[in-house]
């Protein structure tokens, strides 16, 4: 271990110790542009896949509200 009065001894699983300095912030994040971003694009929700996700609800919805009405007698 160091003779160095500002450190204090840690257990560091045998990665040497930790810096006393703290880092530096982070640059300053850009301003947005407005545009949508690659990433942002590939996860975009087009008329088509909502149509198609309202599709599949909607019969799921019909298959449970089949399947109620034939347990309940009197129906």
């Amino acid at each position: 271990m160091s003779q160095d009065p500002d450190r204090i001894a840690v257990p560091t699983n045998g990665r040497g110790p930790h810096p006393l300095v703290t880092p530096e912030p982070a640059a300053p994040l850009e301003a947005d542009s407005g545009a949508p971003s690659e990433e942002e694009m590939s996860t975009a929700f087009t008329p088509k896949n909502l149509a198609i996700g309202f599709g599949i609800v909607a019969s799921l919805v019909l298959l449970l509200v089949g399947a109620a009405r034939r347990r309940r007698p009197g129906a």
